[in-house]
């Protein structure tokens, strides 16, 4: 059932794109409620993870994958048990008038950290703009110790809704002073622009050490604070350095010496500026950069089966399809250069992974993932 779902899905995006094919929504037509009940979830599993790896890959949608699997060679989440599709509304506007079915980072991060809708541009705060609790909290409560890495500067929305709290996205500078005062132990990525001096001081005199080369010696009884470009780094067909897997690597080895098991969100940021690029190049590198980081991090699931690894997207963008070209090349398609409001795929391998081979709500993975945490 769940690859006729993702078939079926892919054949309504072609005819989309092929034809022009425009869906007008009747003002009744509304999206589903805060409730889910028309959702459909797994019973509670047999098996709950110790650790959990939260990928989350920006922008990703059925198209980003069919584009990588026609020209990577190797298709990496075929490697997984478990996949679902989810659907990514935010919780903006009156649907008896008018109302968002496109997210944007912010609410769909606070969505999968949370497990909570709420407007766009928010950050891990409600419709009301009062903080609410993410995974990774509860993860510092449980003493876990938790993680996260990011292509992009390590303030942008998605890394920012699992551990900071503002009402709006672009206060980078504010949600890096929050990082320096909450629980998080490593942050790894770019964006050194929002970190004044005197603001990595304040870090380092918090038990915090900061870093600006991946090679450095780190101790692992301090914070680390790792940030290596200093706007959002580099593409990946440029060569970033240090790519997504080595930071995920890096991670991974300060993370595992964890008594109670830890959790770490790892953002391959830079798909979705792809699809606002509308550029097929800019899409087939960050997706190889992916595939790399997948089978890195099955490989790591694969030699500690107490860890849970979950990929999904907070959306798509660029209405990506895929079609014949000339002479045996591809025909990449956009409809936009924007998010869009189709649905996203989820991945997912280790104990506690089959409750995900579902069609669900963004705010469900991020519920479930919690459950797990504080059980």
């Amino acid at each position: 059932m769940k690859y006729f779902l993702v078939l079926l899905y892919s054949i309504f995006i072609g005819c989309y794109n092929i034809y022009g094919v425009a869906l007008k929504e009747e003002k009744n037509n509304q999206i589903p409620s805060q409730e889910h009940t028309n959702y459909k979830i797994s019973d509670w599993p047999t098996d709950i993870p110790k650790s959990i790896i939260f990928i989350i890959a920006d922008g990703t949608g059925i198209g980003q994958y069919t584009l990588s699997y026609y020209s990577n060679g190797d298709f990496a989440p075929a490697r997984f048990n478990h996949i679902g599709l989810v659907a990514t509304h935010p919780n903006d506007g009156d649907c008896s008038s008018t109302c968002k079915r496109v997210t944007d980072s912010g609410a769909s991060g606070t969505a999968l950290s949370a497990g909570m809708k709420t407007y766009n541009g928010a950050i891990a705060v409600d419709k009301d703009k009062v903080p609410v609790k993410t995974m990774l909290e509860w993860a510092e409560e449980k003493k876990m110790l938790t993680g996260l890495v990011a292509t992009s500067t390590v303030t942008h929305a998605t890394p920012a809704s699992f551990a900071a709290h503002v009402d709006y996205r672009k206060k980078e500078a504010e949600i890096a002073y929050q990082y320096v005062h909450s629980g998080v132990d490593i942050i790894l990525g770019g964006g050194k622009k929002f970190w004044p001096d005197s603001l990595i001081n304040t870090f380092e005199d918090n038990n915090g050490q900061y870093i600006e080369k991946i090679e450095s010696k780190i101790n692992i009884n301090k914070k680390v604070l790792g940030l290596f470009s200093e706007d959002a780094m580099e593409k990946a067909y440029e060569d970033r350095n240090p790519t997504t897997t080595t930071m995920a690597k890096f991670a991974l080895n300060y993370l595992e010496n964890s008594e109670n098991g830890f959790f770490v969100m790892i953002e391959e940021s830079q798909v979705d500026w792809g699809g606002h690029a509308n550029s097929a190049e800019y899409i087939k590198g960050e997706m190889k950069s992916l595939n790399d980081l997948i089978n890195y991090v099955l490989d790591y699931q694969e030699l500690n089966p107490d860890v849970l690894v979950v990929l999904t997207a907070d959306h798509e963008c660029g209405g990506v399809s895929v079609h014949d070209g000339e002479d045996g090349n591809l025909d990449i398609r956009f409809t936009s250069d924007y998010h869009s409001a189709n649905f996203v795929p989820i991945w997912a391998s280790g104990p506690g992974a089959e409750v995900f081979d579902a069609f669900m709500d963004n705010t469900e993975i991020g519920r479930m993932l919690i459950e797990y945490i504080k059980n």
